[in-house]
């Protein structure tokens, strides 16, 4: 078995660099700007460079989670800066995930499961993906492995093991093996902890497992008043369950309550771990909500913008400054006041985010999988996903539940308890793709165990193989019934162009018109390009392309006002090179557009005037002054018309 999964793990890790390979110098995949892999690399850079605290953005608590900052940063200071460096220890810490998936499915079921197990997880493309990325997305896989595991050790050592056999108890006179210390369980509890630093709702998992583990110690002594039968030896001290419990909780309260020090010390604010738990739920639950990501507005659609536009559209809502506690407060009230007034469509829709939560279907945030998965053997050979895990997760529970009774059964249940607070963690807010992986993880085991343990079930028939099908089936039509989630693929071949155009590819423009044609809001497309022509100083480019935006969709805003710039600029250009024949189009076109655009109004009457249309040419010379009292060139050319007439 040693050897099969020395096997797995190198596999694993080979798949895993054949596509950080194929993926490191991705353009689209690079951190920069005020997305979020650009605000942890610089967040990360900052605390390198000796800003442990990171006082340096304002004393503020942390806007962002925490743990990646920091795990970037060591690597920052070992590495001299190489971000290459921080994704091939993700993808190590990534193939560590796989063994251990593969040693807590062991330890919970059997050697065939965790072979199956270990298998299923690392064909998983959507972790390994996540894996070679600059996000903090990359150490979940990592973490909740490791959660896991531990938490599977302290199910299956002594009293709580899985595995023990009535046998083994006689043969030690009645004594099972010691049971597992409460420092076990307070190492499980911290690396919970540091989980939530990475993932804040991971909190609700961690709860969920001591609340589990405090009715896994009432349990028996229930069962024992009912059933008046004798406890088993390893049932006799339910205060000793209590105990784990409390040293659990424990362990997870300290790690938590270092973001709450930081806090605390730099901004004088008792923020938890981040401040951004108020507006995101607001972008799950509020007025427009539909189960994934939206744009709120006001407030621009990047970490950057968040830290930034949250405060003020908060502040400029209540009246009064706020403290940042105060803001996330507010966008938080604003959700629960919809949930209040609309709790039909609020029930409905929390059931719709389980159901995306569940699906195979993915729901991108800033990157589309799909579109990279398309992109690359390596992905492509990776095809396990939640289409898959689901249904057999299902199954694998069914089996294992009604296939141990008792202790163990309890015990089950304390473990696998993680499935639905996570996917209930994740519905409470909003559905992405990235929010997803810690279900992946912890699903693999039990998938495992059906594959392992179904031909058996099989050959057994009876009601636990019928159960097991049936909840197979049902999982199934959750999960691949299609959601019509928008999977963000023909928003990623946009940027694609758009990074073409900065570079200046001269197959940039054909590329845009492919691009339009499979998007489906194809003047965003061409208004994109037009902007990144203009920034590209390729004036003849942009008006094209915003020329095109403006015939499929006059009314976006913004866009007549951009073209009819660009146009004026263009006119003018051409006024003073002497072509007054060749401007004047360019200049009505502006004017059109946009008859707030005073230089245009001003350029064309200038035209106007030398081909001695005198009267329209006071028109707009009269126009451009009214828009811009303080415009001299207009009052200028004003007073010369005025006196030619």
């Amino acid at each position: 078995m040693r050897r099969r999964l020395f096997l797995l793990l190198l596999a694993s890790f080979a798949l895993k660099a054949a596509v950080l390979v194929h993926f490191n110098a991705h353009p689209l995949l690079q951190p920069a700007g005020d997305m979020d892999s650009g605000v942890y690399a610089r967040l990360a850079a900052d605390v390198a460079r000796g800003d442990v605290l990171l006082r340096g953005p304002g004393p503020v608590p942390y806007f962002v989670s925490p743990l990646y900052i920091y795990f970037l940063a060591a690597i920052h200071a070992l590495s001299g800066g190489s971000l290459l460096a921080a994704k091939v220890v993700q993808i190590a810490l990534g193939t560590a995930a796989v063994g251990l998936v593969f040693g807590m499915t062991r330890r919970l079921f059997d050697d065939r499961a965790a072979l199956v197990a270990g298998i299923l997880y690392a064909l998983t493309g959507v972790v390994t993906f996540h894996e070679i990325l600059i996000l903090q997305a990359a150490l979940d896989p990592f973490l909740t492995a490791l959660c896991l595991y531990l938490l599977a050790m302290g199910l299956t050592t002594g009293s709580f093991s899985l595995k023990v056999k009535r046998a083994e108890a006689a043969a030690s006179g009645g004594a099972l093996r010691g049971t597992a210390g409460w420092g076990r369980w307070l190492v499980a509890g911290a690396v919970f902890g540091l989980l939530a630093l990475n993932r804040p709702n991971a909190l609700l998992c961690a709860a969920a497992i001591a609340i589990a583990l405090l009715a896994l110690a009432a349990a028996p002594l229930v069962a024992h008043g009912r059933s008046n039968q004798p406890l088993l030896p390893f049932e006799e001290n339910p205060l000793r369950t209590l105990r784990f419990a409390a040293a659990f909780l424990a362990g997870t309260g300290i790690l938590v309550a270092l973001p709450l020090l930081r806090n605390l010390i730099v901004s004088g604010e008792p923020v938890l771990i981040s401040s951004h738990g108020g507006l995101n739920f607001l972008v799950g639950n509020g007025p427009g909500a539909n189960g994934v990501y939206r744009a709120i507005p006001g407030i621009t659609p990047d970490i950057g913008g968040q830290a930034r536009d949250a405060r003020k559209v908060a502040e400029a809502a209540e009246g009064r400054a706020l403290s940042t506690r105060e803001v996330s407060t507010h966008f938080a009230k604003e959700a629960w006041t919809w949930i209040g007034e609309r709790p039909g469509a609020a029930g409905s829709l929390f059931l719709r985010k389980i159901w995306y939560v569940l699906s195979r279907d993915e729901a991108p945030l800033n990157l589309s999988f799909p579109w990279y998965r398309e992109r690359s053997v390596a992905l492509k050979l990776l095809a396990v996903g939640p289409g898959l895990l689901v249904p057999l997760a299902g199954a694998g529970f069914i089996l294992a539940f009604l296939g141990s009774a008792g202790a163990a059964r309890r015990s089950l249940l304390v473990w696998a308890i993680f499935v639905p607070a996570y996917v209930l963690a994740v519905a409470l807010f909003f559905v992405a793709t990235r929010y997803r992986l810690p279900l992946v993880v912890a699903l693999a085991p039990l998938a495992g165990c059906a594959v392992a343990g179904l031909p058996m079930a099989w050959r057994a028939k009876g009601a636990r193989l019928g159960v097991a099908v049936a909840a197979s089936a049902i999982l199934a039509a959750v999960s691949l019934w299609p959601t019509g989630l928008w999977d963000g693929a023909p928003d990623e071949e946009m940027h694609l162009v758009l990074w073409e155009i900065e570079r200046g590819d001269a197959g940039a423009m054909r590329h845009a018109e492919t691009a339009a044609r499979e998007h489906p809001d194809p003047a965003l497309v061409w208004l994109r390009a037009g902007r990144s022509f203009e920034a590209a100083g390729k004036s003849d480019e942009a008006i094209m392309a915003l020329f095109r935006s403006n015939e499929i969709d006059s009314n976006r805003p913004g866009a007549a006002s951009i073209l009819s710039a660009l146009l004026e600029k263009r006119g003018l250009a051409r006024v003073l090179a002497g072509d007054m024949a060749g401007a004047r189009p360019d200049l009505e076109e502006a004017v059109r557009l946009d008859r707030t655009n005073a230089a245009a109004c001003l350029n064309l009457a200038a035209v106007l005037a030398e081909m001695g249309e005198t009267n329209r040419a006071l028109s707009l010379a009269r126009q451009a002054l009214d828009l811009k009292p303080d415009y001299e060139k207009a009052r200028g050319l004003l007073a010369a018309l005025e006196r030619m007439k």
